[in-house]
């Protein structure tokens, strides 16, 4: 924007030489046009005063802004509010005024002359000027909306989203292979007799290009199983992948290094769990002593249970792809949905293990998950559920409370139940099956016996 206001101010010049300012702008409003050159050396100087220091306020300001809710949100979000186009248009068009102003005032010639007022230039810089400060209403009201937890929170998932979506988009791409048991042997076999591909550098995995991979096992007539999915760190000479067979897997190698992009960060690219630690690493800070916010704690886990539920309505991923020839070509890690669950949940609740309404909040939320992933992922549901509430009785709650907590996991072990023996029905076709426990939820074997 600062290079576009050279180029503006180039271009009014180049008018001022071929308008007339005492005829050819007399349509303009009286405040747009300067009649002396002492008038316009006023203005001019007034609005690169004024200029000058709103850019040097908004900076501050946004530098202090960003500082305080580093502490709270945590200091990768500080990227997200950068990127915000308010902020960046705001910040541009300050800058682009300060220019214009400096670059028009030294064009205004006091001595008189000819063109002794650069009146299109004048009337230009005065519009730019009176449009950043507009633009600086709607950033403060920006910044002060942006920077709520909940804002945040909300923003972080919706990135989640984006990449599921993408990954949905990248799976109609390809052609996945389901046969788990299969899948497996291939994965044994690499690892007895594959080539190994070291990394080159250290950092995080970030992308991995697929396309570019298939391409070349294909050619080459080789199979591909990474050792590491996007998000995870590695070291120079630790593996990242192996070659299947070991014969003339150089060249394959040699591509695949290439195929990897690793960084110094993390990124949402392909990496789901970064979206989900991001909200995580918020709830957390706000159960901390020195920000003490439990409602932004529970907002976290309200956004990480509607997260879970797109994520749990996903079938389970062997990993493995192939070409157009039915072979195999490249086995992925994927992040398991047990992991997901660990991922969101986890660090919570050991942090907010003395706040009950922390621990009842996410036994609620389990109970909405149960209601909505597929049946194959309740059983990572039912881990939670019991980690849940051990941590929440571990620390021995006032009876109250306690009572809450058992009451909120019977419910949810109800659901659990009840989702297992709608899934045993449709699978068998046989009606009135008991829960996996062998009796009703509240009977003996059931849920009464977990939290005794």
């Amino acid at each position: 924007m600062g290079a576009l206001s050279l180029v503006l101010f180039a271009g009014t010049r180049w008018l001022d030489a071929r308008v007339d300012s005492t005829t050819g702008l007399e349509w303009l409003p009286e405040f747009l046009v300067a009649r002396a050159p002492a008038d316009a050396f006023v203005v001019l100087s007034a609005l690169l005063a004024a200029l000058a220091t709103a850019l040097a306020l908004v900076f501050s300001t946004s530098v202090l802004t960003f500082s305080l809710a580093s502490s709270q949100l945590g200091p990768r979000l500080i990227r997200r509010f950068i990127q915000d186009p308010v902020t960046q248009v705001t910040l541009g068009a300050l800058l682009s005024g300060v220019l214009l102003c400096v670059l028009t005032l030294g064009s205004v010639r006091t001595g008189g002359g000819p063109v002794a007022v650069p009146s299109v230039s004048y009337a230009v810089t005065v519009i730019v000027s009176v449009v950043c400060f507009v633009l600086i209403v709607f950033y403060v009201h920006r910044v002060a909306t942006s920077i709520q937890s909940p804002r945040v929170v909300a923003s972080v998932v919706r990135d989640l989203d984006r990449t599921m979506t993408e990954l949905d988009q990248d799976d109609r791409r390809v052609r996945r292979f389901e046969d788990a048991a299969a899948v497996a042997d291939i994965i044994d076999a690499a690892e007895a007799a594959g080539a190994v591909v070291e990394s080159e550098v250290d950092g995080f995995v970030q992308v991995l290009d697929i396309d570019r991979i298939l391409v070349a096992a294909e050619r080459s007539d080789h199979t591909v199983v990474m050792l590491r999915r996007p998000g995870q760190f590695v070291v120079v000479g630790q593996p990242i992948a192996l070659v299947l067979p070991a014969e003339g897997a150089d060249r394959v190698g040699a591509m695949l290094r290439e195929a990897i992009e690793i960084g110094d960060t993390r990124t949402r690219r392909q990496d789901l769990e970064f979206a989900l630690y991001q909200v995580v690493e918020i709830g957390l800070r706000a159960q901390s002593s020195a920000v003490n916010d439990t409602f932004t704690a529970m907002t976290c886990i309200d956004w990480l249970t509607a997260a879970l539920c797109r994520l749990g309505r996903r079938l389970p991923d062997t990993g493995a792809i192939v070409d157009a020839s039915g072979e195999v070509r490249l086995v992925e890690r994927p992040v398991p949905f047990e992991r997901q669950v660990r991922a969101s949940f986890d660090m919570l609740r050991q942090a907010g293990a003395d706040n009950p309404a922390i621990i009842i909040r996410q036994l609620d939320s389990l109970t909405r998950l149960a209601n909505a992933v597929l049946p194959e992922h309740l059983p990572a549901v039912r881990d939670q559920a019991e980690a849940t509430l051990a941590s929440g009785l571990a620390t021995h709650p006032v009876p109250s409370d306690a009572d809450d907590i058992r009451r909120r996991f019977r419910d949810l072990k109800s659901a659990i139940n009840e989702r297992e023996r709608q899934a045993e029905r449709a699978g068998s076709g046989a009606g009135g099956a008991d829960g996996p426990d062998g009796g009703d939820v509240g009977g003996p074997g059931g849920g009464d016996t977990v939290i005794a």
